[in-house]
Parts: structure tokens; sequence; C-alpha cells
């Protein structure tokens, strides 16, 4: 028996042979990653350097969707904008376009000027009143509100005159039946911007009371407002599904602004676009004169 124990301080060979052999195996598997991963970050690097010098950047890192630029392929004249670029959307009804379709004759030119008035139900008029072209609305009844039915379906003019796919369009305008718009001037306004880029442009409220309530960030309707071609683009993926979230709204204008706001495009304020509450406003403006490039002037059925 005491030749079967070793002597104290002296240790098997095989259990010594072990415990070297395994320390030994780690340490060369731990030489093997890391030599793995400086050959794996040498490769990529040398492809990112590569991928850098012959691509464009937004395409290794590519941005949001809606921040790229968006082009009309229709468009056919590459030129400065003009009259034609401009496709007016004027929100109507049937019942008083009858009225309210004097206001478009003082600026109105046909086989000139592009765009259509949106009526709720197909007028029984005369064709006196019909000297700017009319379009349905399609598909607004469907959507829930709290205020005004018609609010919803004016909101949709912007939308649905996309969906017209016309072509040569670069800018949508946006008006009431009784706004008056000063088309060279709102050509020359338009013109100081890219239709490709994203722009939402319009004019604050003469009611200090509603701008405040706006924050100072919305176009008023009746003033009017300019989508580009790029914006409405985007709208026309998400518009229907905005206007379900915004059905407590007040008015349409309002609900564009969100579905605006949504993609993330401020307001460009351009003071042209002028909507005034009444007469002697108006009056004024005209009496005194003013250093503004007026684009339109929103009345509230007053005849200027």
């Amino acid at each position: 028996m005491s030749h079967n124990r070793l002597e104290p301080g002296h240790e098997s060979p095989l259990k010594a042979s072990r415990l070297s052999f395994f320390p030994e195996r780690l340490g060369d598997m731990v030489v093997l990653l890391i030599r793995f991963g400086i050959l794996v970050c040498l490769v990529a690097s040398i492809s990112l350097a590569l991928h850098s010098a012959f691509a464009k950047p937004d395409r290794w890192f590519p941005l949001p969707e809606h921040i790229h630029t968006v082009q009309n392929t229709s468009v056919i004249d590459s030129g400065p904008t003009n009259i034609s670029h401009i496709l007016f959307g004027i929100a109507g009804s049937s019942n008083t376009w009858h009225d309210r379709s004097n206001y478009s004759k003082l600026w109105w030119k046909p086989n000139t000027t592009r765009g259509f008035v949106w009526l709720d139900k197909k007028p029984e008029i005369l064709h006196d009143d019909m000297l700017l072209p009319y379009q349905i609305s399609q598909g607004w009844r469907r959507f829930q509100y709290v205020h005004s039915a018609s609010a919803v379906r004016i909101a949709r003019i912007v939308y649905e005159s996309f969906k017209l796919g016309l072509p040569n369009v670069r800018w949508f305008v946006m008006g009431d039946d009784d706004t008056v718009f000063f088309t060279e001037n709102l050509v020359t306004v338009l013109g100081k911007y890219d239709h490709n880029q994203m722009y939402y442009i319009g004019g604050s409220s003469e009611s200090v009371e509603q701008d405040v309530m706006h924050s100072y960030n919305m176009a008023f309707g009746g003033g009017g407002f300019a989508i580009s071609y790029a914006l409405a683009a985007q709208l026309d993926k998400m518009m229907d599904g905005c206007l379900s979230r915004y059905y407590y709204f007040y008015g349409s204008d309002q609900r564009v602004w969100a579905c605006v706001n949504e993609i993330g495009v401020p307001l460009t304020r351009e003071v042209g676009f002028h909507q005034v509450y009444s007469f002697s406003t108006c009056y004024i403006c005209v009496l005194f004169g003013t250093n503004k490039l007026y684009t339109d002037i929103h009345s509230w059925s007053i005849s200027l």
C-alpha cells in the first residue's frame, strides 16, 4: 500500500499532462479568434471604403422615405414655373356654386388656368356658371366626423387632385370658392421653390385668436395654400388614414395641417396668401398700398 502512494510534493504525470493541455488549447483558441476578428474588421473596412467611394451616401445610410425628393415623371417641361404647372383645387358646393362662381370669373382664364372646383354632387346650374370645370368628390362619406362632413371632403381635395394623375403638374393650390387668386403673383412666388422638394406654403389668418390657437404654423384654407408635387405624393400614401385619426378636428385646413405635420413638413410662410375677414381690412390694403406681393385674397363673399 505504501508503494501506491506518492510522496508529498509529487503529482501524477497523467494529471500534470491534463492540466497543461487545457490552458495551452484554450490559449490557441483565443489567439485564433483574435486573428479571425482582425481579418473580419479588415475586410469590412476595405469593403466600406470601396462602397463609399462608388455609391451615394444615402444608399449605405438610408434616410427616411419622406425626406427623399419625388418627381412627377410625366413632367415634360423643365423650364421655369408658369401658370400651366399649377393645378387649382377649389372647394365648392353644388347648392352655392351658382352665386360663388362669380368669384372665379375674376381670375380664371380659360385654356390657360388648370384645375377644378370640387363639388359634393352634380350641380343643376346654368352653362355660364361653369367657366371653371368641376369634379365630384368621391369616397368622403365613409369617414367619421364630429363637426362637418364637408370639412372631410374638402380636406381630401389635394388627395383627389393628385389621384387624377394629370401631366406637367408641379403645384397643387387649394382655395375656397370665394378666394380670388392673383395668378401672376402666385407663379412668381411658387417659382422660388423646388417642387421636387416637400413644401407646404401659405399664410396665417387675420385673426390673432385663430393664429394663437394653431401656433402660427397652419396655412388657412380661405387664403389658399400650395402643396408641392413631392409633398402631395406623400399625402397620397397616408391621407385617408390621417383623416380617420383626426376626425374630431373642426376645419378642412386644420386636417390638412395635421397630416402635413405627421410627415414632418413645416409651414413655409408667404404673406401673399392673405385671408381677410372684413371688407374694411381689404379696402385699407388697396387704399394705402402695401409692399406685399399678394397671391390671393379670401373675402368671405365680399366682391372685390
